[in-house]
């Protein structure tokens, strides 16, 4: 067996929490030696830490601090917040390391044209995991396969209740800007980023193939008086003539777990459930969860890339063109991001949690899904209908000029 890759680890709170956990697991598996952690939260971190330091784990409180001073490393994980990945991405590059960069890579166009620029010899991996599910992988099996025929549509709908708590435990939550760095965050472009990225994945043509489309058209809401949205939908279409629906939000006191489906002229096949469950109406055989953890299945990957055992990433900083071309054409189709009217939603609480939950609003994004609409196609009285935009030729975007004053 090879030797196991020496990563460092730049975030260990929040998210960095699972990827703590996933390479000890790789460690464990002499897949992996974790050698040093940068974060800057010593206190509140303290017994993570001290558990790391027992395991002989160097802990930085700065990032640059870390890519200076350790030299001993092949790759860097970056699992930070979202206005954070762009510069120490760039800095893990600049070092030579190899890069497991956390979902999604960057909010806009021209950052990740700069990034790939950057990664000249494709060194990054992007954590988007559930392009490693077996779900997904099935899903995209039967499409290159042609066991849905012509593949016409694949759509996506959520409905994922999120508290103040959530829009509270950071200071760039719910921001399209954080002290003019760019954020961009709500669930297309954080918590159900996974769904869109996975249309672009399912659009491509060979197992490893990612598509980007060429026409986007969006509309961006919000009821919880944030900076970005909590609603969102969005459609667009590939060269290839293939069309995509995906509407998501948070502002809904109705769990409606994601939903993907790739409809073809011979049938359709779906991932239902969160993930749990991969159903057709094509008379295959489906897998039964439970399914294998994607989180881990993505880092054996990345691993296997990073120690020549596989040509490329699961999903380079190229893959992602898609879906960061489709959320910022999205947002210029929309405009701006549109209050929905207090008349139209109520606050709603859970114990001590309190939520916003705009009316009839999980029916909404799944009639989107099914009846393939933005939600202004279904005729509700705060739909605001933008206009398409050619995606192809989007060079830049500044989040500055969609934010209302």
């Amino acid at each position: 067996m090879s030797q196991p890759l020496r990563f460092a680890l730049i975030g260990a709170g929040g998210v960095g929490a699972a990827h703590l956990t996933a390479l000890e697991t790789l460690e464990n598996e002499g897949r992996a030696r974790l050698i040093c952690v940068a974060d800057p939260f010593v206190e509140a971190l303290a017994n993570t830490k001290s558990s790391l330091a027992a395991r002989g784990v160097r802990w930085h409180t700065d990032f640059q601090t870390l890519l200076e001073q350790e030299p001993d490393l092949d790759a860097v994980a970056i699992a930070t917040p979202i206005p954070l990945h762009y510069k120490m991405a760039a800095a893990a590059l600049a070092r030579g390391l190899f890069v497991y960069l956390e979902k999604p890579p960057v909010p806009l166009i021209q950052q990740l044209n700069d990034l790939v620029a950057l990664d000249t010899r494709q060194k990054v991996g992007v954590g988007f995991q559930m392009v490693s599910s077996q779900q997904v992988q099935q899903l995209k099996q039967w499409k290159v396969e042609g066991a849905m025929g012509q593949v016409e549509s694949i759509r996506v709908s959520a409905a994922w209740p999120r508290f103040t708590r959530y829009y509270e435990r950071a200071p760039w939550a719910g921001k399209m800007l954080l002290n003019g760095d760019p954020v961009f965050d709500g669930p297309a472009t954080n918590a159900l980023a996974h769904p869109l990225h996975n249309i672009m994945f399912l659009a491509g043509n060979g197992m490893d193939d990612f598509d980007a489309p060429t026409e986007v058209e969006g509309e961006f809401y919000r009821a919880r008086p944030i900076e970005s949205y909590d609603v969102a939908s969005m459609r667009g279409r590939f060269e290839s003539g293939i069309t995509f629906h995906f509407t998501v939000t948070h502002a809904t006191e109705t769990t409606r777990g994601f939903r993907i489906e790739v409809i073809g002229d011979k049938g359709a096949a779906w991932i239902s459930d969160n993930g749990d469950m991969v159903g057709n109406n094509l008379g295959i055989p489906c897998p039964v969860s439970p399914f294998p953890d994607a989180f881990l299945q993505s880092y054996r990957n990345f691993i296997a890339f990073a120690t020549g055992k596989r040509q490329r990433a699961p999903t380079r900083l190229e893959d992602c063109r898609g879906y960061v071309l489709t959320t910022n054409g999205a947002l210029a189709s929309s405009g701006s991001i549109h209050p929905i009217d207090s008349k139209h939603w109520k606050i709603y609480r859970v114990e001590d949690e309190e939520g916003y939950d705009v009316a009839g609003i999980a029916d909404l994004v799944e009639r989107c899904a099914s009846e393939g609409k933005l939600l202004s196609d279904l005729q509700i009285p705060w739909g605001r209908k933008g206009h398409a935009v050619l995606v192809r030729g989007l060079r830049s975007i500044q989040l500055s000029d969609y934010i209302s004053h």
